[in-house]
């Protein structure tokens, strides 16, 4: 045992299995009339038993020995359960001399520290720490506390406890997680203080773990002897700082390392996170803080990261681990600083962080004051640049770059798998580099330290002895390291007891990194390497094979990336024989980098031979790697690349100072080859590299840039800004080849530099292996700032951010550019923004980008098919929130499985798998035949195994269809019971009933003769499987059949909601709630502009009543399906009303599932709670977004476990709690109108009723629900008042540390009406088309905007169509038709003129007056709100993305609190009514991914004038395959075309051609065509060849859709001639073409125009009727 003094008196006892001494130390030193020995309920059923016969055992007979226990977690900390305690304890007759023994770990010792401290003014604490946490931090100094609901530890007092007892046996039963949650601040306390501590925790990892109790085997006693020692030096540093400071006025704030950040942190995402885990965070962001303010260096962040992440702790909010744990939480920059703001540690207003100035060492001895702008820019995920100012005297920069990645990786390897020991200098501290070093660790069991205050990395080389890792190795998204493990991981010879096998995996992008080429060599070499999810990508499991890589000849791929040539050389030396290396196939890319890998194998004592007359051709030795005693790894040449850019941009000079021309790497050239040639200023010496920017930069007409392919984004952007001095047109153009590699780099880095510089207004296109880049006659001057919102996206790659960092400091004028996800430059620089600020001078602005931000997509679209991958129509952000889990359908055969399965897979971008062929195939033989041979039950039996096999194997990234009868059999029941256990927390795996009408089913098996009948009756098959089916399930869809004959045919709708219904239950978070939460800020006018509603249906049966819910949904953002008012409540018929909502709305809008009981209102039997509850917990699989749950009699046990139980499994249904008073005595403000106390009143009953008060109603449902619901009774007009003033005292009287959660608050009553009107959060609202009211004195949409008019809450606007000619436009109807609708008190006119002055004239007015809204835009005015155009100077908020790629505005937007105050944003929303009609003729979701497998796409566009730039933009989005473009000028047709990455024609006919270069015939094509020449002037073409020529092009099958711009006359030539069933006496079948009218189109983008100015959803219907009228009136 060993001794700890603390306040002078050696008081801290540390050992191992010490209870008896425990025992008998406390009786000996503190006698007491009663020993009251407390712990939580999980360790007493483990410790305290023993405890308690120890102290039995050793107490005289007249003391007591007394146990309390309370229940386990932070939640049991209030000051309701020390209450509790100190009433037991005088029940119990204790008194002041009673002694308080506290077994546990911080919670109990925070508590009954605190009872301690007040119970009969203080009584004797003995703390006996059970978790390592509790050991090392809160049982030592005395502080007690409870949390409240403001936040934790804010109630409390010191009292130091008389002694602590930490017995390390208590660790082994500690579980894993809380092992690895007191490592946190163990590794605190040595980061702070002990320089030495903290190199043993680094090094000692394996160790350390292998204490866990996770680790230790049943009967094993481990060696504690490290474990004690970093105890004890936490101990001992924690018990002298205490007693130097016992009140935390100086010194003792050192220990909150961390935890100023991490308490913010741990706020948000506790309980789900861990404080370790919370303060692990913390401390990463306050190290970056200290090396923000220039303390420490890139070497201790590494090694601070390094150690966390190797005890399994996050390092940040968006670590793998936070968003699995806590996959629907997130934190916002201003709520952690918020927090932040009352964090008991600082002084006032003062932020107080402790900066660390090296590892083992702080800058102060206690906490510094830091600004919150400092803060600010460390916890944000984005990064504001401020552009440099032009200075003509600006001092010279010189500056180091860090260590090379390629050069640090292949160090590591090569000192790992050497002999000796190795000290590496100039090491990168990166992502990348520290993912190898863990997994070097992990495979060759290396041992390091750290010397030169990290700037060295000794190496004691593991001399090739390999083993099978303890756990997967997880690499991130470093590809380096990936390829080169690899091989490495294929030298393992023989696997590890309990570890067969080495898994290596990374994030979601490098999943999608090839590797195939490598593992193909490998593969064939004799390793044993499978892939467990997509062929060719990771993850791997790769299997020892007894003798490793076999050696010989190994043929390789090497046209995709020299990695893989590098990953064997690394380990050909190991190998079994002697290694030939023969490079096969495309040309070799990168040999720079190969050449490299030699020089380094070389320097370590292996020779490389490289055939003279076969140079592909390499020859490696058997042999052991010689370590050289020191490496020195040379600075990394692409990060160069950035400095000396920004040098180039600004016109300044920088000197890297350690990169230079002996550099191995290729990119050292950059600076000569390219900078050199953009007209910079360049001096090179062997070891530095200095450049000076020029007045203008000059474009590179081209320039090879295969040997440095990295540094082609540096280039890119300095393209950008390049003005060229020559004639054409592309005098100002660079084009940079032979980087086709870089598209298999962290993400498609030629579509992502494509589509970033288009943010900036920069042109740029793909080249076959390159990229060109248009600049400007205005160079920098042209730049302009991404669109508000929007910023660089990043992709996760590090080259990205860093090139458009430069990029963003040369920005004109006021324009600022934002780079989101700031953290990936840590890849390989991680304090690029520390150096940009600090030694560059570039200012810089923390902005919080996210959530709430989802996961970085993982790659662009490809800038010639903007559909996202796999044409599933989902922009990255949105497929970034749906969870990757495989999803597994049940149901009956005829169901709808397969084809259901088949579509969701298509629209998710997943892999569809039937289990019927997969059962076929894995047996042999066809399932009749089966049948035959073997009978049901081995059927059964094959069919459960064949399914457990293939969830196994494919547990990501598929749908797989069971068949029907998968539930009959236990086996079966257990493997979809399994399945869905084994997600874990976090996981979003579902098992899918497709249910459909039984009577269609029994019609459809009757045709079916591919699957053997039943022999029995379907009904009675289907009555029996239907309870199995939904007890296995955890998500119900019902299939309904459409109509055949309608233009999307009887499936489509079908499938359509299908895929929206899986989204639902895959998202990663929530559904967000709609606008209008109370209190909204801004404006009144916008918070009720932005306000939310929702339409309480009130019919029996909505099924025959589809058009009466989309009539009374119009400006609705929900619909209540009220399920008491139904005529039944079964199952199969709430599945029915669930569809017919979703068929009505095409799903556009969120179910509120709701069962009303009596007592509330309702029609639901109060006594028959768990009927409710069963229905609400179906609602959660039927994917009801919301679901309406009572909390009237929560105060009873069973309701509250029923609500509980509600809340637990929601899955990402939003619960709305509610409550309804109906006795009309609930009171809003405890005041009564004279300002006394509210009283009892009396029922209608006489009987005094004691008022209910809302306020406690409020914080009752917000413990349960994601928002509120409070109702009400108004009996006069104040009620409404007091109403008001609740809701403002939540809003604007919350205390920080709670939240407010978005409320619903209104009274009863035609007197209450008012409170409808003034709720701007999910008002519920009625229809005229419904027969009745849900409520009395609800509303409708119309009435409450008109009402809101009338106070001046809802202002009247302006709204314009400016052109010339516009007499004959339907748009007034159109739109003034919907704002009546709405009962908006907006109105819509024409404002006709040729001349720019009159639109300017009448803005302008309309602006001043404080009326204008917004407007439509025409010919001949389009083109002038472009950049340079006479109207541009109007666009205060200037264009939205689309508007500027088009180059033409079509809608005006006031964008702004209110009108006049705003600003006007210039959009074009032409393109949406093209898309819109594409999709409608296709009868597609979202892109043209959707119309099948294998369907070639091509767009066409007749005419190249006035929309033609919108046409093309619209099929680009939508992922068109060919974009052709014909217009009678040839030459037009092609610089449209151009722009968009498509082909101009000169004929007619040659729009027509045969897709993919093809000769015609036999190939599925879908056709879009779009016509934007006018109606008058179609005349002349040769419409019937044009569409001979599409079906002499297309195979059976084909499909086309024609998209007709013209609106005068209807049936234009080409709308004629798609529709006639014959051409030039040809009958045509193989195109089925469809037709949008010109109306149409018009139409969708007046509902998108409509929608963009109110806010609102379009009341389609109103619309439509209007436009149609008044078209056929004229």
């Amino acid at each position: 045992m060993y001794k700890v003094s603390i306040l002078g008196a050696e008081t801290i006892t540390v050992g191992f299995d010490i209870t008896a001494h425990i025992a008998g130390d406390v009786v000996g030193s503190v006698p007491a009339s009663s020993y009251v020995l407390v712990a939580d309920s999980n360790v007493a059923a483990i410790h305290l038993s023993a405890l308690h016969a120890a102290f039995v055992t050793a107490a005289p007979a007249s003391s007591r020995v007394l146990t309390f226990v309370v229940p386990p977690g932070e939640a049991a900390k209030t000051r309701a359960t020390k209450e509790s305690i100190e009433d037991w304890m005088l029940a119990s007759s204790c008194t002041r001399d009673s002694c308080i023994v506290a077994l546990g770990g911080g919670v109990v010792g925070d508590m009954f520290g605190f009872v301690a401290a007040t119970f009969m003014r203080g009584v004797p604490v003995i703390q006996v720490p059970t978790t390592l946490l509790a050991m090392v931090d809160s049982s030592i100094g005395g502080k007690t506390a409870v949390d409240t609901p403001h936040g934790k530890n804010l109630i409390g007092a010191f009292h130091q406890p008389r002694h602590i007892f930490m017995d390390l046996k208590y660790l082994t039963t500690l579980p894993h997680r809380e092992f690895l949650n007191g490592l946190a601040e163990v590794i605190k306390t040595a980061a702070i203080w002990d320089a030495d501590d903290f190199t043993v925790l680094e090094s000692s990892v394996e160790q350390i773990l292998a204490l866990s109790a996770a680790n230790v085997k049943p009967g094993q006693l481990p060696d504690h002897t490290l474990l004690m020692r970093v105890v004890l030096g936490s101990v001992r540093v924690k018990a002298h700082v205490v007693t130097i400071d016992e009140k935390e006025t100086g010194l003792r704030g050192l220990l909150n390392f961390g935890h100023s950040v991490g308490h913010a942190i741990e706020a948000i995402l506790s309980p789900e996170l861990l404080h370790g885990e919370c303060i692990a965070m913390g401390m990463m962001k306050e190290i970056e803080i200290a090396r923000n303010l220039g303390h420490v260096n890139d070497v201790d962040v590494g090694r601070l990261a390094r150690c966390l992440q190797a005890y399994g702790l996050p390092l940040s909010v968006d670590d793998k681990k936070v968003r699995q744990l806590a996959p629907s939480k997130f934190c916002p920059v201003d709520k952690l600083l918020d927090i932040m703001r009352v964090d008991k540690k600082n002084q006032g207003n003062r932020k107080r962080i402790v900066l660390l100035a090296t590892i083992g060492q702080t800058v102060e001895p206690k906490a510094s004051f830091v600004d919150d702008v400092v803060i600010r820019k460390i916890l944000s995920p984005a990064m504001e640049v401020i552009p440099v100012p032009p200075t003509a005297n600006a001092k010279p920069i010189s500056l180091s770059v860090p260590g090379s990645k390629s050069l640090s990786n292949r160090a590591l390897v090569l000192a790992a798998l050497g002999e000796g020991t190795c000290r590496l200098k100039g090491l990168l501290h990166s992502d990348d580099v520290q993912v190898m070093l863990d997994a070097l660790n992990k495979l060759v069991g290396i041992t390091y330290s750290w010397e030169d205050r990290g700037q060295t990395l000794v190496v004691q080389g593991g001399a090739g002895r390999l083993q099978v890792p303890r756990e997967e190795i997880y690499l991130g998204n470093a590809g380096t390291a990936a390829r080169f493990l690899t091989t490495v991981c294929s030298l393992v010879r023989q696997p590890a007891q309990e570890r067969p096998a080495t898994i290596v995996t990374g994030n979601a992008r490098m999943k999608q990194r090839p590797i195939a080429h490598l593992v193909d060599a490998l593969r064939q070499n004799g390793c044993q390497i499978e892939y467990l999810e997509s062929q060719g990508c990771l993850p791997l499991r790769i299997t020892p094979n007894g003798s490793g890589v076999r050696g010989g000849l190994i043929r390789l791929a090497a046209s995709i990336s020299s990695q893989y040539v590098s990953s064997i050389l690394l380990s050909a030396p190991y190998a079994e024989q002697p290694v030939t290396l023969e490079l096969v196939g495309d040309a070799v890319v990168s040999q720079p980098y190969i050449d490299m890998t030699i020089a380094m194998m070389e320097s370590f004592g292996i020779h490389v031979e490289r055939d003279s007359a076969a140079p592909n051709t390499y020859r490696i030795p058997v042999g052991v790697y010689k370590n050289p005693a020191v490496y020195e790894v040379e600075a990394d040449a692409s990060s160069a690349t950035y400095p000396l850019a920004f040098a180039a941009i600004t016109g300044r000079q920088v000197t890297v100072t350690n990169m230079g021309s002996a550099s191995l790497q290729g990119d050292a050239a950059f600076a000569v080859k390219v900078l050199g040639a953009m007209g910079c200023e360049v001096t090179q010496t062997p070891t530095q590299t200095t450049v000076r920017g020029p007045a203008v930069l000059k474009p590179i007409p081209h320039i090879d840039m295969e040997s440095m392919t990295d540094a082609f984004l540096t280039a890119s952007v300095l393209a950008a800004v390049a003005t060229g001095t020559g004639g054409g047109e592309d005098q100002h153009t660079t084009r940079i080849t032979g980087i086709a590699n870089q598209r298999v780099k962290e993400c498609n880095r030629i579509a992502a530099m494509v589509e970033q510089l288009a943010r900036f207004g920069v042109r740029a296109g793909e080249l076959p292996d390159g990229i060109e880049v248009h600049g400007s006659a205005q160079g920098k001057a042209a730049l302009r700032a991404p669109e508000s919102g929007q910023g660089v996206k990043c992709y996760d790659d590090h080259r990205i951010a860093m090139s458009f960092s430069v990029l963003a400091c040369a920005m004109p004028g006021s324009e600022r550019a934002v780079v989101n996800e700031k953290k990936c430059v840590e890849k390989t620089w991680p304090s690029w923004w520390d150096v940009l600020e600090r030694e560059l001078g570039v200012q810089l602005r923390g902005v919080d980008s996210g959530p709430h931000s989802p996961a970085p997509s993982t790659g662009p679209a490809s800038t010639t098919s903007a559909a996202t991958a796999a044409g599933t129509g989902l922009d990255a952000d949105e497929v970034a929130l749906l969870a990757d889990d495989t999803i597994v359908i049940i149901g009956m055969r005829g169901a709808g499985k397969t084809n259901m399965g088949r579509s969701a897979a298509a629209a998710l971008g997943r892999t569809f798998i039937d289990m019927d062929d997969v059962l076929e195939a894995g047996e042999g033989q066809k399932i009749p035949a089966f049948l035959a041979q073997h009978g049901w039950e081995v059927f059964r039996e094959r069919e459960a195994a064949h399914l457990r096999a293939v969830l196994a194997s494919h547990a990501t990234g598929h749908v797989v269809s069971c068949g029907g009868g998968i539930v009959e059999t236990e086996a079966g029941r257990n493997v979809l019971a399994e399945w869905v256990r084994g997600g874990g927390s976090g996981s979003r795996r579902h098992v899918v009933h497709v249910q459909r009408d039984i009577e269609e089913i029994v019609a459809y098996l009757l045709r079916d003769a591919t699957r053997p009948v039943y022999g029995e009756d379907t009904r009675a098959v289907f009555n029996r499987r239907l309870p199995l089916y939904r007890a296995c399930s955890t998500a119900e869809f019902l299939s309904v059949r459409g109509d055949p004959s309608g233009p999307r045919g009887a499936w489509a709708p079908a499938q359509e909601e299908f895929a929206r219904f899986l989204r639902f239950h895959l998202r990663r978070e929530p559904l967000r709630t709609p606008a209008g939460a109370a209190g909204g800020g801004g404006a009144a006018s916008a918070q009720y502009l932005s306000s939310s509603f929702f339409v309480a249906l009130t019919l029996p049966d909505l099924r025959d009543a589809l058009g009466t819910i989309t009539s009374a949904a119009e400006g609705s953002d929900a619909i209540e399906l009220r399920v008491d008012l139904l005529q039944e409540q079964s199952d199969d018929f709430l599945l029915a009303q669930i569809a017919a909502i979703r068929r009505a709305t095409r799903g556009a809008l969120p179910i509120i599932f709701t069962v009303r009981t009596k007592g509330q209102a309702g029609r639901w039997p109060d006594e028959d709670e768990e009927g409710m509850f069963a229905l609400l917990r179906k609602a959660v699989k039927w994917g009801c977004e919301f679901i309406d749950v009572e909390v009237d009699g929560i105060e009873r046990s069973a309701r509250r476990e029923l609500t509980e139980a509600l809340v637990r499994g929601k899955g990402n249904s939003h619960l709305i709690a509610s409550y309804h008073d109906i006795t009309g005595t609930a009171v809003w403000v405890p005041t009564n109108l004279q300002g006394g106390l509210a009283q009892p009143t009396a029922g209608a009953d006489g009987a005094l009723r004691t008022p209910v008060m809302m306020k406690a109603k409020y914080a009752e449902c917000s413990r349960f629900g994601d928002s509120v619901k409070l109702i009400g009774k108004a009996n006069h007009l104040g009620d409404n008042f007091a109403l008001q003033q609740f809701v403002w005292s939540l809003t604007h009287g919350a205390t920080t540390g709670g939240s407010v959660k978005p409320l619903i608050a209104m009274n009863m009553g035609a007197v209450g009406q008012l409170s409808r009107v003034l709720n701007t959060y999910l008002t519920p609202v009625t229809h005229p088309s419904l027969p009745v009211a849900a409520a009395p004195g609800q509303l409708s949409v119309a009435e409450i905007h008109r009402a809101r008019h009338l106070l001046g809450l809802v202002p009247a606007r302006e709204y314009f169509l400016f052109g010339h000619p516009i007499g004959s436009s339907p748009s007034p109807s159109l739109h003034n038709a919907g704002f009546a609708a709405l009962g908006l008190p907006h109105g819509y006119a024409l404002s006709e003129g040729a001349d720019a002055a009159h639109v300017a004239a009448v803005v302008e007015g309309s602006v001043r007056a404080g009326r204008f809204g917004g407007a439509s835009v025409t010919i001949p005015h389009k083109e002038a709100f472009a950049p340079g155009g006479a109207l541009h100077h109007l666009l205060s908020g200037g264009l939205t993305a689309a508007a500027s790629r088009i180059g033409a505005v079509n809608t005006l937007v006031m964008a702004g609190a209110d009108a006049g105050a705003g600003s006007i944003v210039g959009d074009n929303t032409d393109w949406l009514g093209i898309r819109a009609g594409v999709l409608r003729g296709l009868g597609v979701r979202a892109s043209l991914g959707e119309v099948g497998a294998g369907v070639s796409t091509v767009g066409v566009v007749i005419g190249a004038g006035g929309t033609a730039r919108a046409a093309c933009y619209a099929l680009r989005e939508l992922g068109v395959g060919e974009l052709r473009v014909w217009n009678r000028t040839a030459a037009r047709a092609a610089a449209v075309a151009g722009e968009f990455g498509g082909v101009g024609v000169s004929r007619l006919d040659e729009l027509a051609a045969a897709p993919n270069g093809g000769v015609g015939g036999g190939q599925v094509v879908a056709w879009v065509v779009v016509s934007v020449i006018p109606g008058a002037a179609q005349g002349e073409l040769d419409v019937a060849g044009l569409f001979d020529g599409f079906e002499r092009a297309s195979g059976a099958g084909s499909v086309g859709v024609v998209v007709e711009l013209a609106y005068r006359p209807r049936e234009t030539a080409v709308v004629v001639g798609a529709a006639a069933g014959q051409g030039s006496g040809t009958t045509r079948s193989m195109v089925q073409w469809r037709v949008v009218h010109g109306l149409d189109v018009l139409v969708e983008q007046g509902l998108a125009q409509f929608e963009r100015w109110t806010g609102r959803r379009a009341p389609r219907a109103a619309m439509e009727a209007a436009a149609t009228e008044f078209y056929y009136r004229r």
